[in-house]
């Protein structure tokens, strides 16, 4: 007896995915996380870059961003005084690549301090004040030392005595500042004449 096969009239058969087109689809779907996950990757490392290479940058301009940071000093001493003129001494040294300006020289005492130059020579040398900035150029050195440019005590408010310290604060053009230890030491020179009138 033969057995006749039954069919559901208007029911669709279901659709059987064949090997190659499952493939297909893991290929795709493998592709896309693939994808998605090197462009994850890219941007943490772009935000990771910045953010590790933004404070060393912001940290390289700030280094030498001011005058002051550009000075080294050497060799800094003050003539020891009971009261009156003194001077103080030194090498300043510009270690940047832009002129330093150091304006004015102040300390804690309020003594009045000018930049001093000479003028003339032999017997007929003498001190006046600067007119304008002492410039130190890039990488160069100013020395103050007697019978040259030097930082003149105008009358002392209190004795610089021997084997203390001076802390004088000196102030560049752009606003800045830095403080300068001298040692106070005797000395027998830097006896030259100040010319009032000369630069006033």
């Amino acid at each position: 007896m033969r057995h006749r096969a039954t069919v559901a009239f208007g029911v669709p058969a279901p659709r059987v995915r064949t090997p190659r087109k499952l493939e297909t689809m893991k290929t795709k779907m493998t592709t896309s996380l693939l994808l998605g996950s090197a462009l994850l990757l890219t941007g943490c490392a772009q935000s990771t870059d910045a953010s590790s290479q933004s404070p060393a940058a912001s940290s390289s301009a700030e280094q030498k961003s001011t005058q002051a940071q550009g000075l080294t000093t050497s060799d800094t001493w003050a003539k020891a005084a009971e009261s009156g003129m003194s001077a103080a001494f030194g090498t300043l040294h510009n270690t940047s690549d832009i002129p330093l300006e150091l304006h004015r020289v102040t300390n804690a005492q309020g003594d009045e301090i000018q930049l001093h130059e000479m003028t003339g020579s032999g017997q007929n040398m003498s001190m006046k004040e600067l007119e304008g900035d002492l410039v130190i150029s890039p990488g160069a050195d100013v020395e103050l030392a007697p019978g040259g440019n030097h930082l003149m005590f105008m009358d002392l408010k209190k004795p610089l005595v021997a084997a203390q310290t001076a802390t004088l604060t000196l102030e560049f053009s752009d606003g800045s500042s830095t403080n300068v230890d001298f040692a106070i030491r005797n000395f027998d020179g830097a006896k030259e004449n100040y010319d009032e009138h000369a630069g006033h």
